[in-house]
């Protein structure tokens, strides 16, 4: 049984991943497919954990591209659930490159998907409610709110 309501933080997402030669582009960075699959991986875990279920991404609205992630980096995926419908949830991940020689991490990427929860047929299941705590949560889901009010198809 799903329970009624679930913690933002109960559904965080991380994944980590050394970018290697044979996921490179022709500049020598990390390919933009091979950063679209770690946000997709990256967001189903947040969908996921949330949904206590199976979930399928419905859409990625956005990836910002801001910086390029050389070869060689440490890549962390790092997702969250915030804001949910019926059976859909916004899920933000956000992407930092780290070099291994100094530490240095750079906010590289910035993804909005839509995952929805599916039964055992393949069919929209409904979500526990998401529960925001803390101000930045919420400030997380107001901003989720905006975006759904904005991009028709992200609902």
């Amino acid at each position: 049984m799903i329970p009624d309501s679930r913690q933002m933080s109960y559904s965080r997402g991380e994944i980590t991943t050394f970018v290697m030669p044979h996921m490179q582009n022709v500049l020598g960075d990390l390919f933009g497919g091979h950063l679209m699959a770690l946000v997709d991986q990256a967001a189903a875990v947040a969908a996921i954990r949330h949904a206590g279920c199976a979930a399928v991404t419905a859409s990625i609205d956005r990836v910002d591209f801001r910086h390029p992630i050389p070869v060689g980096a440490l890549v962390t995926c790092y997702s969250s659930v915030d804001f949910v419908g019926n059976s859909s949830m916004d899920i933000t991940v956000n992407v930092f490159a780290e070099d291994v020689r100094t530490g240095q991490r750079t906010h590289t990427h910035v993804a909005h998907a839509v995952f929805v929860a599916i039964d055992k047929d393949r069919r929209p299941k409904r979500v526990p409610r998401l529960v925001a705590e803390t101000e930045e949560e919420k400030r997380r889901y107001d901003e989720a709110c905006r975006y759904r009010a904005q991009n028709p198809r992200a609902r």
